[in-house]
């Protein structure tokens, strides 16, 4: 038998050899904190005390505590004794160096003879190193959980059973389901997929990625299904996760929200495929349907009829009110024809004011009946724009399209020859196309156009037209616009864009150049020496305004154009600082070497200079600090939509600021609103040229405007 003293010291060497000490507490009036405790040396170094037992009150023992810690000591002790149960807690303990160390307390309470509770007996024990590396495990988890809650993309662990496990917060909002409430639920319930294109769903990802151990990924037509069957696109990568021996412990899926990219790439395939102003199909899906249409007709013997629709009056209708009221008249023709289609057939904008229709399952003879029936129908429209009305009539060509028909291009041509033969034949009728007509079209082309320039010649047909350009920064000289008209040959008046295709393909543009400047400089030498025997005041003279005109770019091969030029300033004695010639960019830049010559001779008479559309070429900057230029006209195209692209506004202002900065003035064209005009002074442009500004009218002496 061991003596009291021997089990104790035996006792004291194992609580030592396991890092462990006693510790004691008495209990007055049932209160923990009305008592003291006592410790022995293996304690008091547990509070970073010397190695010597010792009795303190309770209050004192709590100041060894940290704060946060102490209530909650006292509150689980409390409640051990007036339950009479054991103990179990944990806490921070700071030293007198300031490190704080965790203590493991655990204890059971003691009756005294009355059955009250009498004292406390624990065990203590330094956990530091443990707490720690809890402490900094789950930091590590928080962070990790934290990181993952704050990604943009959509995350779910699975066990390897396929069990979810985790969600973080975007697969949350994604699927519909909270972590909790999918924590052990099989994945495929979770996270369900389906195909958009033919609303089947996937095989579950991360199913498939347990059973194969490898790394996939979803469709790009993935629709992801929540909760609440909201389907969302989705694209996602699934992978195994895997321990360090290589053992599989389940999946992860890694998914995004891609609605907006689709979205955009399903308005970029739209807009490849439509044309902008009338949501019809363009000429190239027109094409790729024609191409289906013809395969059909080599494999199940089909016949359709394809028609081509040129409009008779759309010129007019630009020339009279502008482009915005050509638009107009585009979608709303667009609408009236979808009206007349059957559900079968195909209606596209090719470009201008040129149409086609494609007439599936359709026979020759149904087909000329439909075309029949669509030219009427145009022909009744009638176009209202502001005080205006018009009258639209259609050429329409048609073609059977059969197992005979070599190639959809073959067709497209043979449709627009037929269109043509329509319009010379006398327009708003229906031509059914005939092999002869390739052959007809081609000569009587040729032939109609040299003819018709010859007589505008012949019998003075040409007619000139000035139109305002208005200056937007308070200077007072006029500038002015000299304009081309030709009269047909029943006193219509024809438009530039008609004949002048013409005219530079059978290079009859040095002459109608030259005509053009004899013409205004004889207008101006005449409208001066009528001013000079009316007015005395200088300063009310129109004439003296400057005027641009127009030069082709055949003309700048013309070597004897600047001796001409010169021969008419000394006949008709017009001051060069009143002239402003003007070539368009492509053409300066399709012959940058005579064209710059040609500019310096021009500027040296003392004739002014301009480039027409600028900011269409694509080495527009790159040459122009080497071209004498006094004014840059800045290309329609990005002025008429300068109010509601920002890119356009963009290249206009850029335009605007590079011709400033080397000293030249700007001029904007195709003004045709009043947004358009705000627009463009609020950039800074000097000059404005459109409808908002004014139309053009003819050029004409004052006695004829009064005669």
């Amino acid at each position: 038998m061991h003596s009291p003293e021997e089990r104790k010291l035996r006792v004291q060497l194992a609580l030592d050899a396991a890092y462990l000490a006693v510790w004691e507490s008495t209990i007055h009036d049932g209160q923990v904190d009305r008592g003291e405790v006592i410790w022995d040396g293996q304690g008091a170094n547990l509070l970073g005390l010397t190695s010597n037992g010792f009795r303190q009150s309770y209050c004192s023992f709590l100041e060894f505590l940290h704060p946060d810690d102490r209530s909650h000591v006292r509150d689980i002790m409390q409640n051990a004794v007036e339950r009479f149960s054991d103990y179990l807690i944990e806490y921070r303990v700071v030293w007198a160096d300031a490190t704080v160390h965790w203590i493991a307390a655990k204890g059971r309470v003691y009756a005294g003879p009355d059955g009250n509770p009498e004292r406390t007996l624990g065990i203590l024990s330094d956990v530091t190193e443990r707490k720690e590396a809890q402490i900094a495990l789950a930091e590590q988890k928080e962070l990790a959980e934290i990181t993952l809650g704050s990604i943009g993309d959509g995350v779910i662990t699975t066990n390897v059973a396929g069990e979810t496990q985790y969600l973080n917060r975007m697969a949350e909002k994604l699927t519909g389901w909270s972590c909790e409430a999918a924590k052990g639920v099989p994945i495929d319930k979770v996270f369900r997929v389906l195909d958009e294109s033919t609303g089947e769903l996937f095989e579950n990802a991360a199913l498939a990625c347990l059973a194969s151990g490898m790394t996939s990924g979803i469709s790009a037509h993935a629709r992801l299904i929540g909760r609440n069957e909201r389907q969302i696109p989705i694209q996602d990568s699934v992978a195994p996760i895997r321990s360090k021996d290589g053992r599989l412990h389940g999946a992860v899926v890694v998914f995004q929200d891609v609605s907006i990219e689709r979205q955009l790439k399903h308005e970029l395939s739209w807009q490849a495929m439509h044309d902008e102003l009338t949501g019809l199909i363009n000429r190239r899906e027109f094409e790729l349907q024609l191409d289906e249409a013809l395969a059909s007709t080599k494999k199940h013997g089909e016949s359709h009829g394809l028609l081509f629709l040129d409009l008779d009056q759309f010129k007019i209708v630009n020339d009279t009110c502008g482009h915005i009221a050509g638009d107009e008249l585009l979608r709303q023709l667009t609408a009236m024809l979808q009206s007349h289609m059957r559900d079968r057939d195909i209606l596209a904008r090719l470009g201008g004011d040129e149409m086609a229709v494609l007439l599936l399952n359709c026979p020759i003879e149904q087909a000329q009946h439909f075309a029949e029936g669509l030219r009427q129908a145009v022909n009744s429209f009638r176009f209202v724009w502001k005080e205006n009305i018009f009258e639209i009539g259609a050429s329409i060509g048609l073609v059977a399209i059969d197992a005979t028909t070599i190639s959809a291009l073959e067709a497209m041509s043979a449709a627009d020859r037929a269109c043509y033969v329509a319009k010379e034949q006398g327009r708003n009728r229906v031509h059914l196309f005939q092999e002869s007509d390739a052959a007809l079209v081609h000569r009587h082309g040729e032939m109609l156009w040299v003819t018709r320039l010859n007589h505008a010649f012949e019998y003075k047909r040409f007619r000139l037209y000035a139109q305002p350009i208005a200056t937007l920064n308070g200077t007072q000289t006029q500038h002015m616009e000299v304009l081309l008209r030709m009269n047909g040959e029943h006193g219509e008046l024809v438009s530039p864009g008609t004949f002048i295709p013409a005219a530079e393909r059978y290079n009859k543009m040095p002459a109608i150049d030259r005509w053009v400047i004899e013409t205004c400089f004889d207008f101006l030498h005449r409208q001066h020496a009528w001013h000079d025997e009316r007015q005395t005041s200088p300063n009310a003279n129109p004439a003296d305004a400057v005027y641009s005109i127009n030069l082709s770019g055949n003309s700048l091969d013309d070597d004897l154009l600047l001796q001409f030029i010169s021969d008419q300033f000394q006949r008709h004695v017009i001051a060069p600082g009143q002239i402003c010639f003007e070539i368009t960019e492509t053409a300066a830049i399709g012959n940058l070497l005579k064209a710059k010559r040609f500019v310096a001779e021009l500027k040296k008479m003392g004739c002014q200079f301009s480039l027409d559309d600028f900011g269409s070429g694509l080495s527009s900057f790159s040459y122009l600090k080497n071209f004498p230029v006094d004014f840059l006209k800045i290309d329609g195209s990005f002025v008429k939509d300068v109010v509601r692209d920002p890119i356009s506004r963009a290249m206009v202002a850029s335009i605007n600021h590079v011709g400033h900065v080397m000293g030249i003035k700007t001029i904007a064209e195709f003004v045709e609103t009043d947004e358009i005009l705000a627009e463009v002074r609020d950039i800074g442009v000097d000059y404005a040229q459109g409808f908002a500004v004014g139309h053009a009218q003819p050029m004409m002496l004052r006695e004829n405007e009064h005669a």
